[in-house]
């Protein structure tokens, strides 16, 4: 697997896991939740990324901000009342 192949499925996996652990505040314990599921995607298939972990937990931070805040400016916008 090369990396692009590695950050598209990482990225998959960033979208599904922001989906599932989606509730009300609680956002860092959120965020780490689904990086724990990228890590743990990544132990259970055995998949080595050639950057380390340190990078890589920088770029889902990234990554993870910058959906939620997509999500929170499209799909999860409250509608004014």
């Amino acid at each position: 697997m090369n990396p692009f192949e590695a950050f598209y499925i990482i990225g998959r996996i960033v979208s599904l896991g922001v989906f599932l652990v989606e509730r009300p505040k609680d956002g860092a314990k959120k965020k780490e939740e689904v990086k724990r599921m990228v890590f743990d995607f990544l132990s259970d298939f055995n998949i080595r990324l050639p950057i380390p972990d340190v990078v890589l937990d920088y770029v889902l931070d990234f990554m993870i901000d910058n959906l939620v805040e997509f999500l929170n400016n499209t799909l999860w916008k409250k509608q004014a009342a």
